[in-house]
């Protein structure tokens, strides 16, 4: 079953729709849709797009057939020529990787990812010296992206094995808002680790260039008061939490990048909530949460990293990514052989 067939299955359960049920939407037999799940056979763009439709997968379907048809033809005119085309198509897979993820999961995207990130490095060896700074920016987002992915697979040591990677790709490319990510999320999961302290130190490190991006920098500080109250620092936690109001009120959303689709005015007050509940505020938490997820975009709200959150508030019901213990680096805990401990949700 290739990509396209495991989305559209999981999409088409999803909608409550049975295989005879999407054939008879989209004019085609039930045959033809079992093939398409099984990978046997793709269809065309036109009816990739009518069947993404169908059930309701806001384009993450459509997009999975032309960007392999478009790729396909550029490196058919123009083989081992890496262009600012190539670049911008890259950046463009991402995105279109992440919005699939919101409609499925990390483990469904992992492999594309994989690839995406290979193909990424390996543009930033072949680009021209003009364009290596953007080619090598690009690799750096890739491969944290793919970095995540393996850390909530439980792969702890080739997730820090590739965030290391991408923090390297980021200074190299010396773009301010690369560095801040990789640095976000290599923080990040030292929290998770159970690290605080360390956690706290580089989320700082991330913010601190004021040339990224102030949503980007909004969300670090906001991050940064989070891990400075688990680790025992309430009333620094309580600065810096300001901070990161003063910095959101500075956010021309419109002139976000595309790869930070889902930085909204509504998940940085969900973030904020979160930061309050690490400091034990649970009332005044679960007020900016619910707040902040009820403002987020439709399609943001059925993604699994706002849902957490809404859930742990709403139904008492901690987030699968609990904070670990230190020293469990490299051990592949399943969240239900995680330690409970406080319910303090993860990001």
């Amino acid at each position: 079953m290739n990509s396209f067939g495991r989305l559209l299955r999981l999409l088409r359960v999803r909608a409550g729709l049975s295989q005879p049920s999407l054939a008879a939407k989209v004019f085609v037999s039930q045959a033809t849709i079992s093939r398409f799940e099984s990978g046997s056979r793709t269809p065309d763009p036109a009816l990739a797009r009518l069947i993404d439709e169908a059930v309701v997968a806001a384009g993450a379907l459509a997009n999975l057939i032309p960007a392999d048809t478009d790729r396909a033809a550029f490196r058919a005119r123009r083989p081992g020529l890496v262009d600012r085309t190539v670049i911008l198509d890259l950046e463009s897979r991402l995105v279109r990787l992440r919005k699939l993820e919101d409609l499925s999961s990390s483990a469904h995207v992992t492999p594309m990812v994989a690839v995406l990130t290979e193909s990424a490095v390996r543009a930033a060896g072949d680009a021209p010296y003009a364009l290596r700074a953007s080619a090598i920016g690009t690799a750096a987002l890739s491969a944290t992206y793919l970095g995540w992915c393996h850390f909530t697979a439980g792969r702890y040591e080739a997730a820090e094995s590739m965030l290391d990677r991408a923090v390297a790709y980021a200074y190299e490319s010396q773009s301010p808002d690369s560095l801040e990510r990789t640095m976000s999320y290599r923080g990040v999961m030292e929290l998770v680790w159970g690290s605080p302290a360390a956690a706290a130190s580089m989320l700082g490190a991330a913010r601190r260039d004021t040339r990224a991006h102030p949503a980007l920098r909004a969300y670090d500080t906001g991050q940064q008061a989070r891990a400075l109250a688990h680790a025992g620092h309430p009333h620094e936690a309580d600065r810096i939490l300001l901070e990161a109001d003063r910095l959101a009120d500075r956010i021309d959303y419109a002139d976000l990048p595309e790869s930070a689709y889902w930085f909204t005015p509504g998940w940085l007050v969900l973030r904020r909530g979160v930061a309050m509940l690490a400091q034990g505020r649970v009332a005044s938490a679960r007020h900016e949460i619910e707040q902040g997820y009820s403002a987020m975009p439709a399609e943001h709200r059925q993604a699994h990293w706002a849902r957490q959150w809404i859930d742990a508030v709403t139904a008492d019901r901690p987030p699968g990514d609990l904070v670990l213990p230190p020293r469990r680096r490299g051990v592949a805990n399943s969240p239900s052989s995680r330690p409970v401990g406080p319910r303090r949700p993860r990001p």
